[in-house]
């Protein structure tokens, strides 16, 4: 029996994506876990010029979400919305955690 070896083409893993303010975004690899998953728009602080960290206004689902997640009690970096905060907006989020997500429904 003849063993042929191939060379396996070495694959880059892909850059993170150039997030820009204005656009749905879904969190990912961020702590606290509570963040996870959660979508909404990214905003632009007029104050700051980094481009490695935007605040992410929530969406409405992702807020109540928010909400309800027992682990938001187990960390000091997220406050848990109020009954009136129908977007919570989350400041200095690493563009290094967020995927577009603009055709996630």
């Amino acid at each position: 029996m003849t063993v042929t070896v191939e060379e396996v083409p070495l694959t880059l893993a892909p850059a993170p994506e150039d997030i820009k303010p204005g656009r749905r975004v879904r969190l990912v690899s961020i702590s606290p876990a509570c963040l996870n998953g959660l979508t909404g728009i990214t905003q632009a602080d007029p104050a700051s010029r980094a481009t490695t960290r935007l605040d992410v206004l929530l969406d409405e689902s992702s807020t109540e979400f928010l909400r309800r997640d027992h682990r938001v009690n187990n960390t000091r970096k997220v406050k848990v919305p109020g009954p009136d905060v129908a977007r919570q907006l989350l400041r200095g989020i690493p563009t290094g955690c967020m995927f577009y997500a603009e055709n996630d429904s």
